[in-house]
């Protein structure tokens, strides 16, 4: 089968990563790579074209598709010039940096009738696929909530690489409790409400280090959330998974789903269940350890990218679907800001209607 003739815009951190994932595929053809870096990228890459402007990649080396790893705040003007020349695109997390650009880009990948593909690669996890079959098929009741912890202590150079960091935007809860969201938003369900209340007291910054939220979804459950950047611990997902080397693996769950019937904590995988399938606090519970393998989750996103283009599977989180979890993250924020519940439906309605 023809393979299929790919461009990458953006060769920063998560630009590279992809850009080695497709060296070592046989179903896709580099043509071109667009980066402000011309002469360090020309370097790296000698073989491919590579352009200043993007608009040249997509013009002169006419690519089917195209991997979005630009900076955040150019996401959306990038997806709009692909979707308006019928280019496919699967566009890293978050699928852009505001809702009214979220909304813009919905309604040009619509007209377009482009494929899409946000870029939480933890939705391609094994171990998370296997745990939301586990939840879907009622291995532990209807769930009846979810406990989460992301803490963890950035070092100081983090911080005085990039600056932005420490002021507003720049916060554990926009960089990074996005992905969180969206797990929980692909295993247990919509979330329809939020609370939250945040703090600077660690750091001093413009910008929150620590937050505490609580969330509800569209099933009944309900869930809490602590999230910091100033913590020791080894409870992020991050390390739980130990899905890249950056990030020690401690094999620890930062994630605990109770049911009627049960609990599961993740990413171990430890069932929690009692005899008979009892429901009483007097009766001894047990634990059984589930198996799950472990697969690059860069190389099943571009499987998956690969066959929504070929039109054998849908996509898995087309752009409207990011954008709820956008839109469920920027809520938080604005709720641990404003101290009041926030009621997200009418939001959900209003962005893509």
């Amino acid at each position: 089968m023809k393979n299929i003739t790919i461009g990458v815009i953006g060769a920063g951190l998560i630009g590279r990563k992809h850009l080695r994932k497709l060296a070592e595929r046989h179903d896709y053809e580099l043509v071109g790579i667009a980066d402000v870096n011309v002469d360090a990228v020309s370097a790296e890459h000698p073989r491919t074209r590579i352009f200043a402007d993007y608009r040249q990649l997509l013009d002169e080396a006419r690519p089917e598709a195209v991997i979005i790893a630009s900076p955040n705040q150019l996401h959306a003007e990038n997806g709009i010039e692909c979707a308006r020349r019928g280019i496919h695109i699967l566009i890293e997390k978050p699928v852009t940096d505001t809702l009214e650009t979220a909304a813009t880009l919905i309604t040009e990948v619509r007209k377009g009738g482009v494929k899409s593909l946000v870029g939480h690669h933890r939705r391609h996890h094994l171990p998370v696929k296997t745990l939301q079959a586990l939840l879907r098929d009622g291995r532990i009741g209807d769930v009846v909530g979810v406990s989460a912890i992301w803490a963890t202590h950035k070092p100081a150079d983090y911080f005085k690489i990039a600056p932005w960091r420490s002021e507003a935007g720049g916060g554990p809860i926009l960089i990074n409790l996005i992905h969180e969201i969206d797990f929980l938003r692909y295993t247990v369900g919509e979330i329809v409400a939020v609370e939250a209340i945040a703090s600077n007291r660690q750091r001093g910054f413009a910008v929150e280090d620590s937050a505490a939220a609580l969330i509800e979804f569209a099933n009944g459950a309900l869930g809490t959330f602590f999230i910091s950047d100033s913590a020791v611990s080894p409870w992020t997902t991050e390390q739980g998974l130990g899905e890249a080397p950056e990030f020690p693996f401690s094999g620890e769950s930062s994630y605990r789903f109770m049911g009627r019937r049960g609990a599961i904590e993740f990413p171990e995988l430890v069932q929690w269940t009692q005899a008979g399938d009892a429901q009483d606090w007097n009766k001894p519970i047990q634990a059984q350890r589930l198996h799950a393998p472990t697969i690059d989750p860069y190389v099943a996103q571009l499987d998956h990218f690969r066959d929504i283009i070929r039109g054998t599977a849908s996509s898995l989180q087309p752009v409207e679907d990011g954008a709820r979890s956008l839109l469920a993250t920027l809520a938080i924020a604005e709720a641990a800001t404003a101290g009041r519940r926030i009621d997200l439906r009418d939001r959900y309605a209003a962005l893509s209607p």
